[in-house]
């Protein structure tokens, strides 16, 4: 996932608010463990587990009860300074566990002793098992846990909320010839009697439950060090070295955000560990000193390595390791704050890629599809607030959206463009190091900034934070009068659908630059009134200059066509938020279709890649609404014509010194123009495929995931027969690849064969709602009344942080209104909040889709007839 106060502090509160007490969806808060000590002993043949736990507590007040967090654990002791608990009740609905003792516990410190036995799931809830091939084709079963969000009740029962930091100490029994590691480094091996091994961890400094990490397996390991910490790369045997990119990617980041954060990262080693298989709700988890990732997002098999996978494994260790900062040294005191976690290692992953490889215009990249896509899913009235009040654990799992993740991103890069970067990192400078060990609040951090850059950064962020929706800024035609240029702004509301009730302000910082100088000024526009902005000279303006603020804008007709006539000479990132921005207006109904088309008409094939990268995604955007539409065939052949001059310029095969925006291009405008039926990129595409199946070396590993992708969409019985023989038989590196293929296809028939494979025991249980997944992407509709009818036997094998919105949202991609009826409807019969919730952000999208679809097809289909 990339995801308070000191214990004494915690403590000293607990003392006033008794134990019979406790905020919703929370444990009581009376008494606090102070320290860990947990010896577990997994059986991964039998999929079960024992363990014990001696935890120190403090207690605020006399009480007969203790109640702490336990979910599918069998508990058979529970004593307390050695007396035996009189009664120990579990509820399975509140996942908690209730010592009542004789007589009453007093105040003060005690150790609570416990002996109990769980299970091994299969898919990644709490302690689970991944099972796969081993290089030599032999079967292997590797140990992992997954603790986030609440998952750590299922491997001991503690105190499982992320406000609760406490130190642990771990010891682990493995089979003899297996190795164990956790968090911390082993500081004690030795055999017992039984011929096992008997690991001992250091004790680990104060941290939530959701961090704890224990694995165990058949692994090898490759260091590195950066100063006084050993990095780590562990992995299956024989895989090792295909983990050497991410490394000395570790090394580099660890160094940059040892200088940024000015606060050195404090444990003594920090392990990357590659799992095999695959989740619904996460790639990577960044467990303290023991980030777990699965392996297509950490190892490079150099026969299937691209351009769009290095950049993508970089900037998911840079989101990893931030996250030893922001959620790991200082946490979210609650979940509400969730973004603080997860929004802040999302900004900090994309400005340390940018600073440490700027040659790849990660900001830029970030700006055309991260923030695209928080802006398409805030635009809706079914979005909600960056900062969300959470009662229950069902509303933690939908939480972890585009809203939380990029939304947040944009608000940050903002702010720091607001602020000023050396203003911004000062302030978090002191907010780590004020609150390190500790948990906060996003006001907290607010406070540190504005300390530092004398602005009043809270009413500014909280219009960002604590409303959901996107600010739209109207900009006047400019007039220029004296050797000076005037624009008027107001502001109003972006929407996608009808728009919201309520009356939406925000605090909007607005850069208003003169293109062809690059200067600029920020002005602030806070609600309708209209505010007037100068800029000296008779020049190209424009609003955002440089797109560092969350907002679209709309120019008057005149105004347009200026920039339209000048897209050449604009920014990179001008460019990108001018296209950006036009496509999402004639979205919401603001400009005509025909305006953004038209922007379209001047864009030349050797224009950046990036803005063709973003341009490719706008027509297949458009493609997937006009699914069912008379009017798909002419748009496509237009968009192949659009489309075809770009990939003539750059080719299949890679060319000496080329710029890695070309390669990401590449990756991306093959599949494109093969979904639009460009039968030369098909053929050539089919060729790559089956010369790599003959032989990997024969086919640069650049262009063998584009070829495949192509080959597969466009499959017929005998090529998918040969996909499913390449599932079977790949290692586990490819397996996930493979087997997604197969539900990847348009064909429907071939489609419903991979639903019906999701179901055996041949596909591994990780690999199963991807399968899903992937059927979805091409045919909604199948997968989600497949899904619905087999939902006993889908729910089996999800995580349980995806139970609840997994099914509802397989049709997200759909146009058709008789579809997000069927969701309804299915939503209705389904009792959980958080189920709901997700179905109608379903349901909003596919509606939304289908306006669009009515209200733009015929203006689509005139412009693809006009050449």
């Amino acid at each position: 996932m990339t995801r308070a106060f000191f214990a004494e502090l915690f403590l000293a509160a607990s003392m006033i608010v008794s134990s019979a007490y406790a905020a919703p969806g929370r444990l009581p808060t009376g008494v606090v463990p102070l320290f860990y000590d947990i010896r577990v002993e997994p059986d991964a043949t039998k999929l079960t587990f024992t363990g014990s736990a001696t935890i120190a507590i403090e207690v605020a007040a006399p009480t007969n009860t203790i109640t702490l967090n336990a979910a599918d654990l069998t508990i058979s002791s529970v004593r307390i300074d050695g007396v035996v608990a009189a009664k120990v009740s579990l509820s399975t609905a509140a996942q908690t566990a209730t010592f009542t003792f004789a007589t009453p516990v007093t105040a003060g410190r005690h150790s609570l002793a416990l002996s109990y036995a769980g299970k091994i799931n299969q898919s990644a809830t709490g302690l689970f098992a991944i099972d796969y091939d081993n290089v030599d084709g032999t079967k292997d079963r590797m140990l992992a846990t997954q603790f986030e969000v609440a998952e750590a009740r299922r491997f001991a029962p503690m105190w499982d909320e992320p406000g609760i930091k406490t130190p642990f100490r771990l010891t682990a029994i493995s089979p003899a010839g297996r190795t164990a590691f956790s968090n911390m480094p082993v500081v004690s091996k030795t055999n017992n009697d039984a011929g096992k091994t008997v690991w001992v961890f250091a004790e680990s400094p104060k941290m939530s439950s959701y961090l704890l990490f224990l694995g165990m397996g058949n692994v090898e390991r490759k260091t590195t060090m950066v100063g006084s910490t050993e990095i780590g790369v562990i992995s299956r045997k024989g895989v090792v070295d295909q983990g050497d990119y991410a490394l000395a990617s570790a090394k580099r980041l660890l160094a940059y955000y040892n200088d940024y954060f000015g606060v050195p990262y404090p444990l003594p080693k920090l392990d990357m560990i590659a799992g095999p298989g695959s989740s619904q709700f996460f790639a990577a988890m960044e467990n303290w000193g023991a980030i777990f990732y699965f392996e297509r997002v950490l190892l490079i098999d150099p026969k299937l390595a691209t351009e769009g996978r290095k950049q993508s494994i970089f900037a998911t260790v840079a989101h990893e390791v931030a996250h030893q900062w922001f959620g790991n040294l200082v946490t979210m005191n609650w979940w509400d704050d969730l973004w603080l976690n997860e929004g802040f290692a999302s900004w900090m992953a994309s400005k340390a890629t940018d600073d440490l490889n700027p040659e790849w215009n990660a900001l830029a990249h970030s700006l055309a599809f991260e923030r695209q896509g928080a802006i398409a899913r805030d635009a809706r009235v079914t979005t909600h607030p960056i900062i969300q009040q959470i009662t229950t654990l069902d509303q933690v799992g939908p939480a972890f959206d585009d809203i939380t993740y990029r939304k947040g991103e944009a608000v940050i890069r903002m702010l720091e463009g607001w602020v000023g970067p050396e203003s911004f990192r000062s302030g978090v400078r002191s907010y780590i190091s004020k609150y390190r060990y500790a948990n906060t609040v996003t006001d907290q951090l607010w406070a540190e900034i504005a300390a530092v850059s004398k602005r009043p950064v809270k009413p500014m962020m909280d219009s960002f934070t604590k409303q959901g929706g996107v600010p739209l800024v109207i900009v006047s035609e400019p007039t220029c009068t004296n050797g000076v240029t005037s624009v008027s702004l107001s502001q109003g509301r972006f929407g996608l659908d009808a728009p919201s009730k309520a009356e939406l302000a925000w605090h909007l910082p607005v850069r208003v630059g003169e293109a062809r100088r690059r200067t600029n000024k920020i002005v602030t526009v806070s609600g309708p009134k209209l505010q007037p902005a100068t800029l000296a000279g008779c020049g190209l303006t424009v609003i955002n200059d440089g797109q560092t603020a969350y907002f679209r804008t709309l120019y008057g007709p005149r105004h347009f066509a200026e920039l339209r006539g000048e897209f050449t000479t604009l920014a990179l990132e001008n460019q990108v938020g001018l296209i950006a921005d036009s496509f999402g207006l004639a979205n919401s109904n603001d400009m005509p279709m025909e305006r953004y088309l038209s922007l379209l008409d001047v864009v030349l094939p050797n224009a950046p890649p990036l803005v063709w990268s973003v341009i490719a995604g706008q027509l297949s955007s458009i493609d997937r609404m006009l699914t069912g539409a008379t009017e798909q065939a002419v748009f496509r052949i237009r968009a192949r014509a659009l489309l075809a001059p770009v990939f003539a310029r750059i080719g299949w095969v890679e060319k000496p010194g080329e710029a890695s925006s070309i390669a990401l291009l590449r990756e991306r405008i093959i599949p494109t123009l093969g979904r639009f039926g460009d039968a030369v990129m098909t053929a050539q595409a089919a060729t790559y495929a089956r010369q790599s199946f003959d032989d990997p070396d024969a086919v640069p590993g650049s262009i063998r995931l584009p070829a495949l992708s192509i080959y597969a969409y466009t499959a017929d019985a005998a090529r998918w027969d040969v996909l499913h023989d390449k599932a079977r038989n790949a290692d586990s590196s490819a397996k996930l690849l493979y087997y997604s293929s197969l539900g990847a296809v348009r064909d429907p028939a071939l489609a419903a064969r991979a639903l019906a494979l999701a179901l055996t025991d041949e596909v591994p249980v990780s690999m199963r709602g991807n399968i899903i997944q992937s059927v979805a992407s091409q045919h909604p509709a199948l997968a989600f009344d497949w899904a619905v009818a087999n939902a006993v036997r889908v729910n089996s094998f999800l995580e349980t942080s995806t139970k609840l919105t997994f099914i509802v949202s397989l049709p997200s991609g759909s146009s058709d209104p008789a579809l997000a009826d069927r969701v309804s409807a299915y939503a209705a019969g389904t009792p959980p909040p958080g189920a709901r919730k997700a179905a109608e952000t379903t349901v909003a999208a596919i509606n939304s889709r289908a306006t669009l679809r009515k209200r733009q097809a015929a203006a689509l289909a005139l412009w693809a007839r006009a050449r």
